[in-house]
């Protein structure tokens, strides 16, 4: 929260700054309008974004999350309860997700439950349904290992259809640099020389 903070009151104290050098370094109306715009433009880069770093990482961390899943239900279904597999997975992983597992299977472990113990697993994908499905079969005794297997399956679909989205959009954001680069090229090469034949054509009859 300090680190947050901090970065606010920076972001607002070096945005006129940038603003007024950027205005008096020019000089003019027009540098009055670039001093404005560069003042709008660094306060937007310099604002503070909590969450944006906790976005990446979980984005990061993603793709590898459902066979996270698999490995804990495969643990639970050879007979250990969820806290042990899940530390298990955690010790055998390591590393970020590692990490987030071992405090999220402490929490639940030392008695807390999985939907309080969930913002441990900060914003990875699901998380909030798998502290539900655990709630839930804690108080109904049902066996969660299927359950965490259908999470993962879910996942899985869920990134796949995300990847498959942003490819089409990325198709679609080329199509004007693409239009930009040939279409001038296919004027010049396809239709300029036959309008300069009936241009010339034109001219010699005249002549």
């Amino acid at each position: 929260m300090k680190r947050t903070a901090h970065r606010r009151l920076t972001a607002k104290a070096l945005s006129p700054l940038i603003g007024i050098a950027a205005a008096l370094a020019i000089g003019g109306p027009t540098g009055l309008a670039i001093g404005i715009a560069a003042w709008w433009i660094s306060r937007r880069l310099l604002r503070a974004d909590p969450d944006r770093a906790e976005r990446l990482a979980a984005s990061r961390l993603a793709p590898h999350w459902p066979w996270t899943l698999d490995l804990i239900a495969a643990g639970m279904r050879a007979g250990a309860p969820f806290p042990q597999a899940a530390s298990a997975v955690a010790n055998a992983e390591r590393g970020p997700m590692g990490e987030r597992l071992a405090r999220f299977a402490q929490a639940v472990h030392l008695g807390a439950t999985a939907v309080e113990a969930a913002p441990e697993l900060g914003r990875l994908p699901g998380a909030d349904r798998l502290a539900r499905q655990l709630d839930r079969s804690s108080s109904s005794g049902a066996a969660v290992a299927g359950g965490l297997e259908q999470l993962a399956a879910s996942l899985r679909a869920e990134h796949r259809t995300q990847t498959e989205e942003r490819a089409g959009r990325a198709a679609v954001a080329l199509i004007g640099p693409l239009c930009l680069c040939f279409l001038p090229a296919f004027v010049i090469a396809g239709i300029g020389p036959v309008v300069f034949g009936i241009v010339a054509d034109t001219v010699t009859t005249g002549l």
